[in-house]
């Protein structure tokens, strides 16, 4: 059974099913680290616990921006709206960068009034429940997002796996400081907010880069160049560009075909590459076909229509017929 088939038929891997899961389990995980935390003593349990807060916001986030996504092209948006993901992904990034720095400013505060808590055990068994829980929310997540290829449950699934290391450097500094050094407890929500950080910062780039239309890997160009090759009639791919909108790709794409062509042969060949691309490409939204006359010489290729069954006949300059 291919991914496609996988994708439409298991209830579970639908996008707004994943989402909605993973906000309900945010809910439950961050009420539970702020109370443990607030009980147990804990600064990194409390972090962690906003940590998990920022995720429901971010859930809510990307709910909204898929359901956003699916609306299909209008007067005003031709291309669809398939961007709307790209930006909830973009939202997610910059919760991340929030939650970070207010980790951060809160330890650093601490560390330096030298104002440490005493967490107790209940605060290192909630960071160890957490650790397991979001780890599998994660891999969830970032397995249906590539089943998608959906950049906005990516960005979701990353955000999880960040809660589960910031979970587990919090089980680092409360174990810590359990054994007796209690700074441990702020130092580890320091850690907590660099890790956040650098994956916020990476998040960001990587779908501001989307939405400046950079190119997608080089393997997804050249299986589309691939598949317009190989439609009958076509000499050569001269240009190939790609855009990633959401989950889906916009690809603009010159070929040459015998200049000989009527406008009609030449108009089925433009459509017998957007055909064959999204046939044989998985999630190409559109394809927008510019046709360019090739070489005279080349009969090779195109055998399928009748106006190029043989060669056209030539004539001495000035020659004329009866």
């Amino acid at each position: 059974m291919s991914k496609a088939t996988v994708a439409s038929e298991n209830y579970w891997y639908r996008p707004v099913v994943c989402t909605t899961a993973g906000l309900f389990g945010n809910v439950v995980l961050s009420a539970g680290k702020l109370v443990f935390g607030f009980l147990a003593g804990s600064a990194a349990l409390v972090a962690d616990g906003f940590h998990s807060l920022a995720d429901v916001l971010s859930d809510f986030g990307i709910l909204l921006a898929l359901k956003a996504s699916e609306r299909p092209p209008d007067q005003n948006h031709p291309y669809g709206h398939h961007s709307f993901e790209t930006l909830g992904a973009i939202i997610v990034a910059a919760f991340m960068l929030l939650t970070a720095g207010l980790i951060a400013k809160s330890a650093v505060e601490n560390l330096v009034r030298g104002e440490f808590l005493h967490p107790e055990w209940p605060a290192l068994v909630a960071t160890i429940v957490s650790v397991l829980i979001k780890e599998v929310m994660a891999r969830y997540t970032l397995f249906v997002g590539r089943l998608h290829n959906s950049p906005a449950l990516l960005a979701n699934g990353t955000m999880h796996r960040s809660d589960a290391i910031s979970s587990l450097a919090a089980a680092a500094g409360i174990g810590g400081a359990m054994l007796g050094w209690e700074i441990l407890d702020s130092i580890g929500a320091l850690v907590i907010s660099l890790f956040i950080l650098k994956m916020g910062v990476d998040l960001m780039r990587e779908n501001v880069m989307a939405l400046m239309d950079t190119m997608p890997d080089d393997e997804l160009v050249t299986e589309i160049g691939v598949a317009a090759q190989a439609v009958g009639c076509v000499q050569e791919v001269r240009s190939l560009h790609v855009r990633q909108r959401g989950s889906w790709y916009l690809v603009d794409i010159r070929i040459a075909v015998h200049p000989d062509h009527t406008i009609e042969s030449a108009h089925d060949i433009a459509h017998a590459t957007e055909d064959r691309i999204r046939e044989e490409v998985a999630k190409v939204a559109m394809v927008f076909v510019h046709v360019e006359p090739g070489d005279r010489a080349n009969f090779q290729h195109c055998q399928d229509h009748p106006d190029l069954v043989s060669p056209p006949i030539s004539r001495p300059t000035g020659q004329t017929t009866d």
